[in-house]
């Protein structure tokens, strides 16, 4: 295994059409020569929103051939908590790496926001995520990939390039999440990789140091409709007579003040031919 190791990264864009910043980091130590673990850091803003977490991975790699591992994981974000556990893989095949993440994760939603209650119900649910890459040069990746999370489909892609003739190793990377016509995430940004070796490729970094750091998508919340106040009866319009006869609004309105019948309904006055009043019968 590689010896201690992490990245640091930050990233902005736009996450389900809402703006969006995140920092996320890593640290990797080695367990003897065999196994590896990773803790994972994310902490940011979404639509004005606090989104923070962390996740765990124990793995076991050879650099020329793959990587297997399980997965853990919370986050949260406006008042609603993903739990995650999966399975990790990686293949290395030349200039291409396949990976895969795949588990169950536990949504659990809160029961009020904004004052109104929340429709949606606490769920458990597989989520799998699945990519190819490949590294154009040993410093250049690009990738597509799938994802089955919070229950739709999603496309994704991808692109970093490790910036040479830095004293700190860095990298800029741009990545897309898109499905439904209702999401949509495309984010950038910069990674700084920490190791003892600063002159290591991008296809080393990503075959010998830390894995892949995860973050759920949060669904939507479904808040139910307030429930608008009844509306009360208007006041009637009458014409200036002492007789107050109703002009508009009878039999549903309460008469004016002044009338003979202040804030009572009208009586209809049948001798009159179905003419509603609020005063003296004539």
């Amino acid at each position: 295994m590689s010896g201690p190791n992490g990245k640091v990264s930050v990233e902005g864009g736009t996450y389900d059409d809402s703006g969006a910043g995140i920092a996320t980091g890593s640290l990797s130590l080695p367990l003897g020569h065999t196994f590896g673990l990773q803790a994972d850091g994310a902490v940011g803003s979404i639509d004005g929103q606090i989104m923070g977490g962390g996740g765990l991975h124990l793995f076991t790699r050879d650099p020329s051939s793959y990587l297997l591992g399980v997965f853990g994981s919370y986050h949260t974000w406006d008042s609603i908590g993903i739990w995650r556990v999966a399975g990790e893989a990686e293949l290395y095949l030349q200039r291409f790496t396949l990976s895969g993440l795949a588990g169950y994760e536990y949504i659990d939603f809160p029961r009020l926001s904004d004052g109104l209650a929340v429709l949606n119900k606490d769920d458990s649910s597989f989520f799998g995520h699945l990519d190819a890459a490949y590294y154009i040069t040993d410093n250049f990746k690009v990738s597509a990939g799938y994802r089955y999370v919070s229950e739709m489909s999603l496309g994704s892609a991808g692109a970093e390039y490790l910036l040479s003739g830095t004293d700190v190793p860095v990298s800029l990377f741009a990545r897309s999440d898109f499905g439904r016509s209702d999401y949509a995430s495309i984010t950038g940004g910069l990674k700084i990789y920490l190791s003892g070796d600063n002159n290591k490729s991008l296809i080393d970094r990503n075959r010998q140091d830390d894995p892949e750091a995860y973050l759920p998508v949060f669904p939507k919340i479904v808040k139910a409709q307030s429930t608008p106040a009844p509306a009360g009866p208007s006041y009637c319009s009458v014409d200036g007579s002492s007789h107050a006869i109703v002009l508009s609004g009878a039999p549903n309105c309460l008469c004016p003040a002044g009338s003979m019948l202040e804030d009572l309904t009208p009586y209809d006055d049948t001798v009159a031919n179905g003419v509603f009043r609020c005063g003296t019968p004539i």
